[in-house]
């Protein structure tokens, strides 16, 4: 295990993260930082420490929930095409899912890790 100094929203943490994911977690914890500070700026001074990483929380959940949701109806669309007698042009949409669906996931894996990562904070 690694020790990474970070800061978040004009704090300072140190954070444990598997060795050579350092990289990795500075990536995510500059992510929600940006969102923490476009959140901030958005809403004024009034915001609170906890209250704003619990929005920026939301939003990135807000955002999974669509992925997931974009990951269900590409999936149904892979079954009714699998499904189907397949031309050359259902084979083509086929793969253009698939490559949405990839990249989808590798998106979502990408913010839960990030959603852990804020849980670690705490």
């Amino acid at each position: 295990m690694s020790i990474v100094h970070i800061r978040v929203g004009g704090r300072e943490y140190d954070v444990a993260c598997d060795n050579g994911q350092e990289d990795h977690l500075r990536l995510l914890v500059d992510e929600v930082d940006e969102r923490l500070r476009s959140l901030t700026f958005g809403m004024g001074a009034g915001l609170s420490e906890a209250m704003g990483l619990l929005m920026v929380s939301l939003m990135m959940a807000d955002e999974l929930i669509d992925k997931k949701e974009e990951i269900d109806n590409l999936s149904l669309e892979v079954e009714r095409l699998a499904g189907e007698d397949r031309g050359a042009a259902a084979d083509g949409r086929m793969a253009e899912i698939e490559t949405a669906m990839a990249g989808t996931l590798e998106e979502i894996a990408s913010r839960i890790e990030k959603i852990a990562d804020q849980v670690e904070l705490r």
